[in-house]
């Protein structure tokens, strides 16, 4: 999914039906903290900027970054993958929490 269909002043994701790409702090200004994890575990305690489903079709979530190289890798149980995304900010989050339900 080209990052070009991103638009942070409407949502700090974009999504197809197995994919999604999600905007971060940019690299200029800084690292983005990034966090993974059950939704009930990592849960921030404030609503997430993003509820949705990917397709799973080999029971895997994996996150990589725009060079491609991954940072997530973990086995699901189902082909549909319920995702919950908190940011701390709502342009350029310096914090990006994912939870898996």
């Amino acid at each position: 999914m080209p990052a070009d269909k991103i638009n942070p002043k409407i949502s700090l994701v974009a999504a197809s039906p197995s994919c999604l790409a999600v905007c971060v702090n940019p690299e200029v200004d800084g690292p983005t903290e990034l966090t993974f994890g059950l939704s009930r575990e990592v849960d921030p305690g404030y609503a997430p900027g993003f509820v949705g489903q990917v397709e799973t079709p080999r029971r895997r979530i994996i996150i990589d970054t725009v060079e491609e190289e991954i940072i997530f890798d973990q086995i699901v149980p189902s082909t549909q993958t319920a995702l919950r995304i908190w940011f701390s900010h709502p342009k350029w989050p310096e914090k990006v929490i994912v939870g898996i339900d």
